[in-house]
């Protein structure tokens, strides 16, 4: 009896000790909530592109792409990776290599992703063609840039 008390005792440690390791992975790209300092909205839009190009926000931020246009958007950071956020990015994935990256943003829809490191983090918009169009066209990338204080 007490070698399957043991046994249990044992097999019950490997189990915390599995969960908490995956538990840890995940927690570490994800920052505590008590960082969240606001939002910021960049709407993607048709015409110009980005508004704001250019977005001053302070770290713990919440950045939410606004896609206004009728066609698919990918946003791609082309310097400085996003490697921590804050919980519940929206359209945003872990790659490979331990950075954050944009999935693809359908029309009308949301990106977030919360700045909690400082540093100038650059990125492309990549829009797919318009549904709407009579012949489709790819539309031009612009470049927009995100300065976390």
């Amino acid at each position: 009896m007490k070698q399957v008390m043991k046994a249990l005792a044992v097999c019950v440690c490997l189990m915390l000790f599995a969960v908490c390791s995956a538990q840890a992975q995940t927690e570490d790209k994800v920052a505590p909530d008590k960082k969240i300092a606001g939002h910021q909205v960049i709407q993607l839009d048709k015409i110009s592109g980005l508004d704001p190009k250019l977005a001053l926000v302070k770290a713990g931020t919440t950045v939410i792409w606004l896609n206004r246009t009728d066609s698919i958007a990918e946003i791609q950071f082309t310097g400085k990776a996003v490697t921590l956020a804050c919980k519940n990015p929206t359209h945003f994935i872990v790659d490979d290599e331990g950075s954050f990256v944009s999935d693809r943003i359908p029309p009308s829809a949301v990106a977030s992703l919360c700045f909690v490191e400082k540093g100038t983090y650059n990125y492309v918009l990549k829009r797919g063609p318009r549904r709407q169009a009579a012949v489709k066209t790819d539309m031009p990338d612009v470049n927009g840039t995100i300065v976390v204080e």
